[in-house]
C-alpha cells in the first residue's frame, strides 16, 4: 500500500473527477482550508486497493498532521506520563474520525469524508476533513508541550543556570550545572545532542581553567613531636577579566598524613568549604611521627563525577577533559615534626626475657645494632646495667643509669622459633621496649615487636633477627615517635 501526500491526492482527485461516474471533488480536497475566526482545519489523505484499509490510512494521515501541528513526539527520553498521555490523545482522535462522533475531544469533529474509486484501476482515494476549535487546539498544544518540554529543558535549563552561576561568580555551581546539561544531552535524542554536550563541556573546562588554588597560611611550619599544627588556610580564586576574584561555597578535599595502628603512615581525608573570601581554614591533628609531611588540598568535584558516571562511551572524552581540568587544581601545605629525643641523654639496657633467651641469644648484638642506628642520628647514649625485672620502678632505673642520663630505654628480648629451609636457617625473635623519663617517671614509649633473620647456621639466623629487631624495627620507632 502506498500513501500519497495531500497535494498528490488532490491532483489524483481532480483527474478522477473527470470521469462521468466520479463525484465532484470538494474544494477542501484541493486545498486545506485556512483557519477562520473559530476553527483550524486538518485534512488526511490516502489511496489503496482496499477501502477499509485506505480509510484507516487516511485517518492516520490526519492524526499525523495534527501531531505535526502539536510539535511533540514520543522518544526514549519522554516521561512515562507524557508517553501515556500522547498515546491516549492519538487514540481518541482516531476513534472520533472512525465513528464520526463528537464530544470525545473538546472542540474536535469530522466535517466531511471524500471517497472515490477509479473504475479502471480499482484504486480507492480517501480524504478526511476535520476541524478543531482553535482555542481548544491551542489549549491541548500547551498541555502536551508542558508534558514534553523536559526534553528541551533537560539541557537548556541547567545550561542557563550554569551561565547565571558563572556570571555571579559561583564557579563550581556553574560547572555542576554544565555537567547536568552534558548528562541530559548524552542521554536523550534531542537535535544536535553532541553539539550541545560539547558546548557545555567547553564552558565547564573554560571555567575550570580560570580557577587557582593556593595555601595562604600555615605551610612550612615546624613543630615538636606531640605538638599542634597551626591553622592552615587554602584560598580558591578565579581570574575573571584579568582580576582575581574569590570563589565562595566551593568544597575542598583535604588529604593529610595519619599514623595507622600498624605504626605506618597512612592518609586520612576531610572536607572544608570556602567562605565569601574564597578561604577555607582548617585545623588538623599533627602526625605523632618525626619527619617531613605534606597536606594536599584540591577541589572536591565528586558530585560532578557522579553526574558523569551515566555518560555513554562517546561522551567520555568530554567529561574526562573537565575532570582533568578540575583535578589539576591542587595546593600543598608542608610541615615537619621534629623530635628533641636526640638531644636528651639516653641510657640503654637489654635483658633476656626468658632463661632460654639468656642461654641462646647474644644480646650484645641487639644492643650494638640499636646504638649504632641511634648514634648515626646524633643521639647521646650510655650503657646501663639491666634490672632483674622487666617492669622495674623508676627508683631502680635511676640507680642503674649512669650519671647525667635523663632517659632510660629498657629492652626485654625473647627467642621465638628456629627452622631450617633448605641450606638456610630462619629464626624469629621478639621483644618489648619501654623508654622512661627519669625525672618524672613517665613512660615515653612502649611497644612490643618481632623480627626474623636468615643465616647459614642457627646462631647466624638469630643474630640477623636481633640486628633487624634492634637496628630497624625499634630504632625506627624511637626515631619517629620518641618526643
Amino acid at each position: 500500500m502506498k500513501k500519497r501526500s495531500v497535494v498528490l491526492m488532490a491532483a489524483i482527485a481532480v483527474i478522477v473527477s473527470g470521469c462521468a461516474s466520479a463525484p465532484k471533488v470538494p474544494q477542501w480536497v484541493l486545498q486545506t482550508p485556512q483557519p477562520d475566526s473559530k476553527y483550524t482545519f486538518f485534512v488526511g489523505s490516502s489511496s489503496g486497493t482496499d477501502s477499509a484499509t485506505t480509510i484507516g490510512d487516511a485517518t492516520a494521515s490526519l492524526v499525523a498532521g495534527i501531531m505535526k501541528y502539536m510539535g511533540v513526539s514520543i522518544s526514549v527520553s519522554s516521561s512515562a506520563e507524557a508517553k501515556a498521555s500522547l498515546s491516549d490523545y492519538q487514540a481518541q482522535i482516531t476513534q472520533t474520525v472512525k465513528t464520526e462522533s463528537q464530544g470525545r475531544i473538546a472542540g474536535f469533529e469530522v466535517v466531511e469524508k471524500y471517497i472515490n474509486k477509479d473504475a479502471k484501476s480499482g484504486l480507492y482515494t480517501v480524504h478526511v476533513l476535520a476541524r478543531y476549535e482553535t482555542k481548544e487546539l491551542q489549549k491541548e498544544k500547551a498541555r502536551l508541550e508542558a508534558l514534553f518540554k523536559e526534553k528541551f529543558d533537560a539541557v537548556a535549563v541547567p545550561e542557563q543556570k550554569g551561565d547565571a552561576a558563572a556570571a555571579e561568580g559561583r564557579q563550581l555551581d556553574a560547572i555542576r550545572f554544565y555537567a547536568e546539561a552534558m548528562t541530559a544531552a548524552a542521554g536523550s535524542d534531542i537535535d544536535n545532542a553532541q553539539i550541545k554536550l560539547e558546548r557545555n563541556a567547553k564552558k565547564a573546562s573554560s571555567i575550570a581553567a580560570t580557577l587557582m588554588l593556593s595555601i595562604v597560611s600555615g605551610s612550612n611550619s615546624q613543630i615538636p613531636l606531640g605538638g599542634s599544627l597551626p591553622t592552615i588556610t587554602a584560598r580558591l580564586t578565579t581570574n575573571h577579566g584579568g582580576t582575581s576574584q574569590p570563589v565562595a561555597g566551593a568544597p575542598l578535599s583535604i588529604a593529610y598524613p595519619k599514623k595507622l595502628s600498624s605504626g605506618r603512615v597512612g592518609t586520612a581525608t576531610t572536607q572544608a568549604f570556602t567562605d565569601t573570601n574564597g578561604d577555607a581554614a582548617f585545623t588538623l591533628k599533627a602526625i605523632d611521627i618525626a619527619g617531613k609531611f605534606r597536606v594536599s588540598v584540591q577541589i572536591d568535584f565528586a558530585s560532578i563525577s557522579d553526574l558523569f558516571s551515566s555518560l555513554p562511551s562517546w561522551a567520555l572524552p568530554y567529561s574526562d577533559a573537565v575532570e582533568a581540568d578540575l583535578s589539576s587544581k591542587v595546593a600543598y601545605a608542608n610541615y615537619s615534626v621534629v623530635s628533641a629525643a636526640k638531644n636528651i641523654p639516653l641510657a640503654i639496657a637489654v635483658r633476656a626475657n626468658s632463661q632460654q633467651a639468656a642461654l641462646t641469644l647474644d644480646l650484645s648484638t641487639f644492643s650494638l645494632s640499636l646504638k649504632e642506628a641511634l648514634v648515626k642520628q646524633g643521639f647521646v647514649l650510655a650503657d646501663a646495667a639491666s634490672p632483674s625485672s622487666s617492669a622495674p620502678d623508676i627508683a631502680q632505673l635511676r640507680a642503674l643509669a649512669p650519671p647525667n642520663m635523663q632517659r632510660f630505654a629498657l629492652a626485654s628480648i625473647d627467642i621465638g622459633a628456629v627452622s631450617k629451609d633448605g641450606d638456610y636457617f630462619i629464626a624469629s625473635v621478639s621483644g618489648s621496649m619501654n623508654v622512661y623519663d627519669l625525672a618524672n617517671g613517665t613512660t615515653l614509649y612502649s611497644a612490643s615487636k618481632s623480627a626474623q633473620g636468615m643465616g647459614a647456621s642457627e646462631r647466624d639466623a638469630l643474630s640477623n633477627a636481633l640486628r633487624t629487631l634492634a637496628g630497624q624495627v625499634f630504632a625506627n620507632d624511637i626515631l619517629g615517635t620518641l618526643p
